[in-house]
């Protein structure tokens, strides 16, 4: 690939083209979010169901991923800073199947995969988050990594308000 031109990219994953059947996707999965943060009986409701139009856009829209090629070395990758929105994530990753949907019931419990902030070993996330602030650096990281090895992937990450203002 020569230098500053994107390729077209074969994408694994089938899309959803349609903005009515997008503002469908989001409906559900807020209220996927709400039943989880209301079984765990805590959590960050408001910074769940403020990321969720930016995980339709990215999981549903535009990311090169597959959650049966999970390892595929060329896959778009997702970094989300603000690791207290993870009910969102959770509800998205589920829901392409990088793990059961009713494992999202699990939030916060006692040997859950699903916790408070995302932590690497469930399928579908590339790093543990929480740290506020430190989400950028890692993404910045992949990036530059990718770009050495010559590796045509993008990579996403969101922060919140709050860890802009860290410094």
């Amino acid at each position: 690939m020569q230098k500053g031109k994107r390729q077209k990219r074969k994408r694994d994953m089938k899309k959803i083209n349609d903005i009515k059947a997008l503002k469908r996707k989001s409906i559900a999965l807020r209220r996927d979010i709400l039943t989880m943060l209301e079984k765990a009986g805590s959590g960050h409701t408001g910074g769940s169901l403020s990321i969720v139009e930016i995980l339709v856009a990215l999981y549903y829209g535009s990311m090169n991923m597959d959650c049966k090629k999970n390892n595929c070395r060329d896959r778009d990758k997702f970094v989300l800073s603000k690791g207290h929105g993870c009910p969102a994530l959770y509800a998205v990753l589920a829901d392409l199947g990088f793990f059961p949907r009713e494992e999202l019931w699990t939030l916060r419990k006692l040997d859950s995969r699903l916790q408070g902030h995302p932590q690497l070993g469930l399928p579908g996330l590339e790093i543990s988050s929480g740290s506020l602030g430190q989400g950028l650096s890692v993404a910045v990281g992949f990036a530059l990594a990718d770009r050495m090895d010559d590796v045509d992937a993008r990579v996403y990450c969101l922060m919140g308000d709050g860890e802009a203002n860290e410094g």
